[in-house]
């Protein structure tokens, strides 16, 4: 006969994660995988100009679905150009899910990125800064022309880094970004 007590946490129960470009690709599974393992995650729809969508309306209905499957994540927007409304983000998490103990900001690449990049990584450190004492910071770089594989890959990186406690970056590779960082 099965064991029909109360089922044991999962492994990232507690866990605060903040998820930037949290909508579509590697952001996206990365909220999934996160969410799967017990974090609650806020997901971060990031507006900039060339979007061809609206990344509000993206990152509420991720949540909708994934709250439909008894998982815990919030829609939150910001605009990567305004980094006031950046720097705010942790501070407005915190107070609706707890403290942020974890971010991940995904980072595009690939042809005719590069300026978009860089408004991304400016917004990272934004975040970094302003996340508490003791939050880990992860910049994931996403190939936008790569396809689902890689962002499978990337996304079991970060979920596998989160569970093991070590400070390794998901993505060794050069274009990643800084590696993971503790505050």
């Amino acid at each position: 006969m099965p064991f029909a007590g109360p089922h044991p946490p999962a492994p990232l129960d507690g866990c605060i994660v903040l998820v930037v470009d949290a909508t579509t690709g590697a952001g996206r599974i990365v909220t999934a995988r996160l969410c799967a393992a017990g974090a609650a995650v806020a997901v971060v729809g990031a507006g900039h100009p060339g979007r061809g969508d609206d990344a509000a309306t993206k990152a509420a209905f991720l949540c909708k679905e994934l709250a439909d499957i008894d998982r815990v994540a919030l829609p939150y927007r910001t605009d990567i150009d305004d980094l006031d409304m950046v720097r705010e983000l942790p501070a407005q998490i915190a107070a609706d899910l707890g403290p942020v103990s974890t971010s991940v900001v995904v980072i595009p690449s690939g042809s005719g990125t590069d300026r978009l990049a860089e408004r991304f990584r400016a917004a990272s450190r934004v975040i970094a800064a302003a996340l508490p004492e003791g939050a880990r910071h992860i910049e994931l770089a996403s190939d936008t022309a790569a396809g689902t594989g890689q962002d499978e890959e990337l996304a079991r990186r970060v979920v596998e880094q989160l569970l093991s406690g070590t400070d390794r970056p998901p993505d060794a590779r050069p274009s990643a970004g800084p590696p993971v960082t503790a505050h």
